[in-house]
This record gives structure tokens, C-alpha cells and sequence, in this order.
């Protein structure tokens, strides 16, 4: 063969088929691939700290934040939300990752986890926010707590609601702060008693059922015999152990329906519903109380007698209003005052 003649290899190059175009295919694909796992991994990064972001931003949120599901399952919750919280199963401390997927009933009693679950289905059902509910937690170790709760239906972006959002405020100072002056209001402080204007409310009630259904009742006024002499020799607070184990009794001396009042100082004033109208079976069963409140009290260490002075009106026979009554049975205790003591004088 000539060096210049012409060598047919076509049918080389039919066994063996350029790949040039296949192997840029795949390398294109392969970069694409690559840079597709980049992005993906760029996104999963963004989101991630988007994500971390957010938790941190609401864990600088003192209030509450959640979000439930329909089945009213925590999905995300701040710190806020877990604080103070113990599993009611396990009494262990919840946290914000052990609380996700967990529903009221791991937090509350039974009672209190249907309520606040009853609340939430009808929220989610309706689709309108309840705001500013004034709720009551009660944890495992019987602490409570008062928040003002906002709760809210939570919508995809076809407007339809696949969860709630919760917003609460802790409010168990104020709370705390209106029932003190409510109670102040109404109640002793010392004794826990209800106070003159309470009891006044329960006299005048009386009164008139008196005057309209002609019930009876009895009106005892109660003072503690040297008083005085108690402050000096043991100090206001020993006088004051006396007072409140004097109320104490009185409590347990009463039927359902009596009640009881601080009137001032040393001075109580009780109210007998449906008393024996015999003079003689009442002085009997008011003897009998002041036998059980006279008995022994312990102050720092030492046994103190106390007697008592009592005086008797009664409804409606001495007295058609609270000043007659009142009056009444004010001067039949001093008569008990003044025959020595220790006694109980009904009014005349």
C-alpha cells in the first residue's frame, strides 16, 4: 500500500460509536445535580436558621405562644409555655421538645383538659377567636396560676383551619390582687370571718323572710370576757390566737344553713336559723356553745380559759328591724356582763 492511499475505517467507526455527546449529557446533568444538592442544601440551611430564629424570638416572649393541631397536639411552643409545667403522669418537668406532639391531658387533670379542649374544638369549629378568657391552670403539685388566654383558629392558604394559635398573659398577681380586695371587702382578715357588713346583709335578709314567709330566727351577740386583760398579759398576738381559734369554734358549733360574723374588737354575732322557739330549749342549746367555746386554748405554750358572755334576741318576736334587733341582743349580753360573766341572758 502507498503511503498516500486512502484507508476506509468506517466500519470502525460503526463498532465503536462516538460518545462524546452522551458523556457531556451526563456531565451537564451530574453539575446540574450537584448544584441542585447545593441549593437544597442552602435551603435546608435557611431554613433551619429561619427556623432557630424564630425560636429564639419567641422564647424572648414572656407571654405563652403555641400552636395545636385539630387534635389539639402542642406543634410548636415557647419556653414560656413549659415553665413551671410537670408531665401529670411521670411528674417529670416538661420541655419545649418533650411537650410537641403532647395534648392538655399530659399537663392537667382530666376536668381541666376537657374544658380547655371542649374551648378549642369549638373555636376551630366556629372559626373565631375567643380573646382575653380568663383561665385557671392547675398543675400536678396543686399550684395555680391565671392567665388571660387568646385563642385562635389557624388556616392554610386556602383559608381552611387546620389548627388553633394560643396567646396567654400571666395574670396571677392581679388576679390574686382583686380576689384579696374582694375578700377585704367582705371577710375578716384576721379571722376570716365575714365582717359586720356581711353579716348586716345576712340580718337584714333574715329580717325580711321574717316579716314576709313569718320564719323564725335568733340573733346572739357574742363578747369575750376580759379581754383586755388577755392583750396586756400575752400581747395583741396572743390576743389575736384567741380570736381566731374563738372563730374557729364558732364554725364548727353552727348548722348549714347559720352564720357567723366578726362585728368588732373582741365582739362576734351570730345568726341561728330555724331555732327551737321554746325560750327554755334555746337558752339550752346556746348554753351548749358557749360550753364548747369556752374549753382551753394554748397560747405559747400555756392553757388559757376564756369564758364568754352571750345575749339572745329574737325574730320577729323582739323587733321588726336590725337596729331593734341588734340592740336587743347587745343588752341582754351586757346583762350577761353584769351578773358575773360567763353566761347567756336572752332579751326580755
Amino acid at each position: 500500500m502507498k503511503a498516500h492511499e486512502a484507508v476506509d475505517t468506517r466500519g470502525e467507526h460503526a463498532a465503536f460509536p462516538d460518545l462524546t455527546d452522551q458523556i457531556k449529557a451526563l456531565r451537564e446533568a451530574h453539575e446540574r445535580l450537584q448544584a441542585e444538592r447545593a441549593d437544597d442544601r442552602a435551603a435546608l440551611e435557611r431554613v433551619t436558621a429561619d427556623r432557630d430564629r424564630m425560636i429564639a424570638l419567641i422564647n424572648q416572649v414572656p407571654d405563652q405562644l403555641f400552636v395545636k393541631d385539630l387534635k389539639s397536639r402542642f406543634l410548636i411552643a415557647n419556653e414560656a409555655v413549659v415553665a413551671d409545667k410537670k408531665f401529670i403522669a411521670t411528674g417529670e418537668p416538661v420541655t419545649v421538645e418533650a411537650l410537641i406532639g403532647k395534648t392538655d391531658f399530659d399537663l392537667f387533670s382530666a376536668e381541666i383538659a376537657q374544658e380547655f379542649r371542649r374551648t378549642e374544638i369549638t373555636i376551630m369549629q366556629q372559626g373565631q377567636a375567643m380573646r382575653s378568657m380568663i383561665e385557671q391552670n392547675v398543675y400536678s403539685d396543686g399550684r395555680l396560676k391565671w392567665v388571660s388566654m387568646t385563642k385562635a383558629p389557624l388556616r392554610d392558604e386556602n383559608g381552611t383551619v387546620i389548627g388553633l394559635v394560643g396567646v396567654a398573659h400571666d395574670v396571677t398577681f392581679r388576679k390574686e390582687a382583686e380576689d384579696r380586695v374582694l375578700f377585704l371587702a367582705h371577710y375578716d382578715p384576721l379571722t376570716g370571718l365575714p365582717n359586720r357588713a356581711s353579716i348586716f346583709e345576712k340580718l337584714t335578709r333574715a329580717i325580711d323572710e321574717a316579716s314576709q314567709n313569718e320564719t323564725r330566727s335568733a340573733v346572739v351577740f357574742l363578747d369575750l370576757d376580759n379581754f383586755k386583760s388577755i392583750n396586756d398579759t400575752y400581747g395583741h398576738q396572743g390576743g389575736d390566737e384567741v380570736l381566731k381559734a374563738t372563730a374557729a369554734r364558732l364554725v364548727n358549733c353552727l348548722g348549714p344553713e347559720d352564720s357567723v360574723g366578726r362585728f368588732g374588737g373582741d365582739e362576734f354575732v351570730i345568726l341561728l336559723r330555724h331555732p327551737p322557739e321554746d325560750r327554755s330549749a334555746l337558752l339550752l342549746l346556746i348554753d351548749g356553745m358557749r360550753e364548747h367555746l369556752s374549753g382551753p386554748i394554748q397560747i405559747g405554750g400555756q392553757t388559757l380559759r376564756v369564758t364568754i358572755s352571750l345575749g339572745v334576741s329574737r325574730l320577729p318576736d323582739d323587733g321588726a328591724t336590725l337596729d331593734e334587733i341588734l340592740a336587743k341582743a347587745d343588752a341582754a349580753m351586757y346583762r350577761s356582763k353584769s351578773s358575773g360573766r360567763d353566761r347567756t341572758t336572752l332579751a326580755d
